[in-house]
């Protein structure tokens, strides 16, 4: 039997959602972005546990980054003609999107013999903050659903405007490195990756990773390396994997997830595999020409988005 409470951080007044079942137990913090902040199997660290949950934004859980993943240069962007800022409450948002950091509002709790689900919903409407930086009406449904196997996300966005929304989707998970990055292995099969200059931002060039030191041809010690990079080549087939004494961590999604950012920072005690649906400043290089190269999808109006994430586990 699952379970699924709700509760409330001591000394804050945060409702935290709390599911369990079958060796896992999930933590979420819908006021921050709906970030599923925990998650422990048997007892073991799958994601990195944060220091302080109270301090939000996307250094720990599993950070939600819509309409625009990653960096956004200079914080601008250009769509039919048009010059917008990114930018919220009248501060500039240079990374990550501007839900990452939003309340969310709880739609529906439950918990069965199988498993146990969340959703929730964010709205970006013209009076509100995030609108300023963002100028389309739609709204961003998650559920995480927990079964026997791991944590599953369902995501859709719903245009609500009268004109097509450009955007792009991916989450950022903190996968934990147990207190040793040298016993802690990942396989990412992706054979590509974007061009980068010492700001993060793509050049447009799409280049192929060397055969033989690289992530997708063997499995690599998140200790041995020094990554923060875009890679492309990610299907619904596919899936990275982390190898940990006791279990492997499966990570995947559907076809449009087609890029895999992989975050190997050596002053955290987690790291990251991010599946995501475009590049670092995509709304950008698709302004540039860079079409496919930018990964950027136009949503037409009234229509909706959904993908997949999953997150799985299974024993060695």
């Amino acid at each position: 039997m699952f379970t699924a409470t709700k509760g409330i951080y001591e000394g804050q007044g945060y409702e935290i959602v709390t599911m369990a079942g079958a060796g896992h137990e999930i933590r979420i913090l819908p006021v921050n972005g709906f970030n599923l902040y925990f998650w422990t199997y048997e007892g073991k660290e799958i994601f990195m546990e944060p220091a302080d949950i109270t301090v939000f934004g996307t250094k720990y859980g599993n950070p939600i980054l819509f309409p625009t993943p990653n960096r956004v240069k200079d914080a601008t962007y250009t769509w039919a003609g048009e010059t917008h800022t990114m930018k919220k409450r009248g501060e500039p948002v240079l990374i990550h999107g501007l839900v990452k950091d939003e309340p969310f509002t709880v739609t529906e709790l439950y918990a069965g013999e199988d498993c146990a689900r969340c959703s929730a919903k964010i709205e970006i409407r013209k009076e509100g903050s995030i609108f300023e930086g963002w100028p389309w009406d739609c709204t961003l449904c998650v559920t995480y659903t927990l079964d026997s196997a791991g944590v599953h996300m369902d995501v859709k966005a719903v245009n609500e405007d009268s004109t097509g929304m450009p955007f792009g989707f991916a989450v950022h998970p903190y996968f934990s490195k147990r207190g040793d990055a040298s016993r802690c292995f990942i396989r990412v099969p992706v054979r590509r990756y974007y061009e980068a200059d010492e700001n993060m931002i793509p050049s447009g060039r799409i280049l192929p990773s060397g055969e033989g030191t690289t992530i997708w041809d063997d499995f690599h010690s998140v200790e041995s390396l020094y990554l923060d990079t875009v890679f492309r080549g990610m299907t619904a087939d596919s899936e990275a994997q982390i190898l940990y004494d006791d279990v492997i961590v499966h990570i995947g999604g559907s076809d449009c997830l087609r890029n895999a950012v992989v975050f190997t920072p050596h002053n955290r005690n987690g790291f990251c595999i991010e599946p995501q649906t475009c590049a670092t400043n995509f709304i950008n290089m698709h302004a540039q020409g860079l079409i496919d190269e930018s990964g950027l999808m136009v949503l037409p109006a009234g229509r909706t988005f959904a993908c997949q994430v999953h997150m799985t586990v299974t024993k060695r």
